[in-house]
């Protein structure tokens, strides 16, 4: 045995811990794994984001993409950030992963989903085109936000293919039609339904008119919110707030819904919930 600065050195041994060394790295390299069986504080290559599933990133996706939605709140009065999105769209979205994204994927890793798989399961799906076309540009954005926060390095989700043409063509009423109906309508319901037909507008910004909204001198209906589950926030498009014009008769019965009813104060509902005593507009899926 020979003696160095003060330690016993067996020759047998420090080659012995050589070689096992020299294996050790040549299988290293040959496999790729990275992996050294002499250091156990090294791990695995697979990171843990290459391991994160898709029902985490869905709940990071809510909290910064849906933010009212995930913090149980109301929209801000006169909110202006571009980037977010309406109140409306943050409930459809959060519908669409309750109910159909997340039960199916919620245990597949970011890096498992696969094009056809879902592809095909979109082809099940007991919905119309629109909706699935919907699924799909939601699916996708989940993973646009992953690839932006560095947990996915790929989209698969944009190579699917999904059409949202109709399957058939709506049945569109005539003017004669649309006349026959609002004659069997008691009020508030026609005037509603005629505000409707002739303006285009869509359900939530129609329920959440106040009168200080329609502008009777000027023949024009002021579009500045979206009442969705009462709860107001702005319109779902920066086109949808664009000012509507009224026409004479459309104003006219606007005018006698206003004087017939109990509340025509400036910032009373139009459409106003009598049962609520006019403190909230009424609920659509009670009409």
């Amino acid at each position: 045995m020979e003696r160095s600065s003060n330690r016993w050195f067996n020759p047998s041994q420090e080659y012995r811990h050589w070689e096992s060394r020299r294996i050790s790295e040549r299988i290293s390299r040959t496999s790729g794994c990275g992996c050294d069986p002499f250091n156990r504080k090294q791990t695995n290559s697979t990171t843990t984001t290459q391991k994160r599933e898709l029902r985490d990133s869905r709940e990071d996706y809510r909290e910064h993409e849906l933010p009212d939605i995930f913090h149980k709140r109301k929209p801000a009065s006169g909110h202006a950030d571009e980037m977010q999105k309406s109140y409306s769209t943050q409930y459809a979205y959060e519908i669409y992963l309750k109910l159909w994204i997340v039960p199916r994927w919620r245990s597949y890793r970011l890096s498992e989903v696969k094009a056809v798989d879902v592809e095909a399961w979109l082809k099940s799906l007991p919905l119309a085109r629109g909706s699935k076309a919907k699924i799909r540009n939601l699916m996708s954005a989940l993973y646009s936000h992953a690839i932006r926060w560095e947990w996915a390095e790929k989209n698969p989700i944009k190579s699917i293919r999904q059409s949202a043409k109709r399957m058939r063509t709506p049945d569109v009423l005539t003017p004669e039609e649309i006349t026959a109906l609002l004659d069997k309508l008691p009020e508030p319901l026609r005037t509603a339904c005629e505000l409707d037909a002739f303006t285009g507008l869509r359900r939530g910004e129609l329920i959440g008119l106040q009168w200080q909204d329609v502008d009777f001198e000027d023949l024009v209906i002021h579009v500045r919110r979206s009442v969705v589950l009462i709860v107001a926030g702005t319109p779902k498009t920066e086109a949808s707030a664009k000012d509507v014009p009224l026409d004479a008769a459309l104003a006219e019965s606007l005018l006698k819904l206003k004087l017939a009813g109990p509340y025509n104060g400036e910032t009373d509902w139009v459409f106003a919930s009598v049962t609520m005593k006019g403190r909230q507009p009424l609920w659509p899926e009670t009409l």
